[in-house]
């Protein structure tokens, strides 16, 4: 596998759209300019994640505006929205070829090549549950998708549709209305997933891994929670031996042995997404502890040192939640990305976070709101993600500590959470909207000084202490809420 610990998620629609203004001419993958690329070595990012990058249809776009909570929407996050500025969704995927629009795959190869050369990965989609309604396959070969009968069109016309005479079933997650843009493929039809391999080994041949969306909802038993007998078709189909993504993976690692599989999953379905061979798994009950400031349960995540730990996606937003700056507010949305950046696994960020932004916008469209840019979080974002990339060259790995309190009954320092690095960097955060104090003691004999001098990288804290005592009794610290410190330790006779 491929170790990854940055990734930043951008919407290619929206990001070569403004570039091309930026730049006064039309930027699609085969010219982006080289500053946007080392601009992205430079934050630390060791993966790109291309979101939006595939053929789409038609019938997206009609399903988007036939639909007028989606339009509402929409109105809602682009106030004036323009008929052009709607597109069908990224995961309405009319064909596994770049869109027109953006490039083609000798363009996608090429930025690729250059960004691999700064050592950043390319990620791309792969959206395994449905496929969009003017999908070929949708015609040709209707046996790949779930059927229905007349029955199930007339009750519940939501879910079902007609085309050439066949009746299919849209997309569906459990918990959701059925997706009306895309029709659902059936994964107990062999010739389904092989379809789907072939698809894999086509992308990989693209990008040095995929983020595999809602990648849970093709599971045997899902598949089969889902939609009944008629994954059966009838009795035409009898249940895998295996499941999909175990044949799959293994098949696309024989060609590309470093490829890198992510994994949208929910609902406690990462160790067992794990085990059938992915890398990476979205970590959404972090990001739910964070949000509900479950300080406990946080706790409990960064102690956890096992197999898993080190295969979660960290984020604090991404397309499918609000924005972090309007979801935590200011203060705590930077000191939420700091727990998220030393947390071990791999680091989502998402674009526009790191300006601030707060509108989420609805992934059909391809134009933005006008927003300024937050330079308080902007400058936070930048000196953090500088100063964690000169310690990641020194290969440092983070461990939760314990703060306790100078006072047998005093609890306040339970808000703080605390992160060592070799006994070189000391991360302090209070994760509170109130004052907190509490004492941080390491083991220093290892530093041969006397005194020690914490530095803080991101602001013009400075302590100094000395070595016997902060063995014996820690460095004492009163923090304002939601403050932070990332210490540089070093010693002085």
């Amino acid at each position: 596998m491929g170790k990854i610990s940055y990734i930043y998620e951008i919407n290619t629609r929206i990001w070569l759209r403004e570039l091309s203004s930026r730049y006064r001419k039309e930027i699609r993958l085969d010219n982006v300019p080289d500053e946007e690329i080392e601009r992205l070595k430079e934050l630390g990012f060791d993966a790109v994640w291309l979101m939006g990058t595939w053929l789409s249809g038609g019938k997206g776009r009609e399903a988007a505006f036939n639909d007028h909570r989606m339009m509402n929407e929409f109105r809602t996050a682009l106030p004036d929205l323009k008929p052009e500025d709607i597109s069908s969704s990224p995961y309405s995927i009319a064909g596994y070829e770049i869109d027109g629009s953006i490039g083609d795959s000798g363009g996608i190869s090429e930025f690729r090549e250059r960004l691999n050369r700064k050592g950043i990965k390319l990620l791309l989609d792969f959206v395994p549950n449905h496929l969009a309604l003017d999908h070929p396959w949708v015609s040709s070969h209707p046996d790949f998708f779930i059927s229905g009968t007349a029955d199930d069109l007339r009750e519940n016309p939501e879910s079902f549709f007609t085309i050439d005479a066949h009746i299919l079933a849209h997309g569906r997650d459990p918990y959701f209305p059925s997706w009306r843009d895309v029709a659902q493929l059936n994964y107990y039809n062999p010739r389904t997933r092989t379809a789907m391999t072939d698809i894999l080994l086509r992308i990989a041949s693209l990008c040095d891994g995929v983020r595999c969306d809602m990648a849970m909802l093709v599971l045997k038993r899902i598949q089969r929670e889902i939609w009944g007998e008629k994954v059966f078709k009838g009795g035409d189909f009898r249940e895998p031996a295996k499941e999909f993504w175990e044949e799959a993976i293994s098949h696309v690692r024989v060609s590309y042995p470093d490829f890198v599989f992510i994994a949208e999953v929910y609902w406690g379905l990462e160790s067992e997404l794990a085990s059938l061979g992915f890398d990476y798994l979205y970590d959404k009950p972090f990001y739910d502890a964070l949000k509900e400031m479950n300080i406990e349960k946080l706790r409990d995540d960064l102690r956890d040192r096992d197999s898993l730990g080190g295969k979660k996606i960290r984020f604090i937003e991404n397309h499918d939640e609000e924005r972090a700056a309007l979801a935590f507010g200011e203060e705590r949305s930077k000191a939420a990305a700091f727990i998220m950046a030393l947390s071990p696994g791999a680091h989502l960020f998402h674009q526009g976070q790191l300006e601030g932004f707060k509108t989420r916008l609805p992934v059909q469209l391809v134009r933005r709101p006008d927003e300024g840019i937050n330079q308080g979080i902007y400058y936070f974002y930048t000196k953090l993600l500088s100063m964690l990339k000169t310690i990641r060259e020194e290969d440092c790995r983070w461990d939760i500590m314990e703060p306790f309190s100078a006072k047998q009954e005093d609890q306040i320092s339970g808000n703080i959470l605390a992160f060592i690095c070799r006994d070189r960097y000391l991360a302090v955060i209070n994760y509170c909207g109130s004052q907190s104090q509490g004492s941080i003691r390491l083991d220093a004999r290892g530093i041969h000084a006397k005194n020690l001098i914490l530095k803080d990288m991101l602001g013009p804290a400075e302590y100094g202490i000395s070595k016997e005592e902060m063995i014996s009794r820690g460095l004492h610290l009163y923090l304002e809420p939601y403050a932070f410190h990332l210490f540089k330790i070093s010693g002085r006779d």
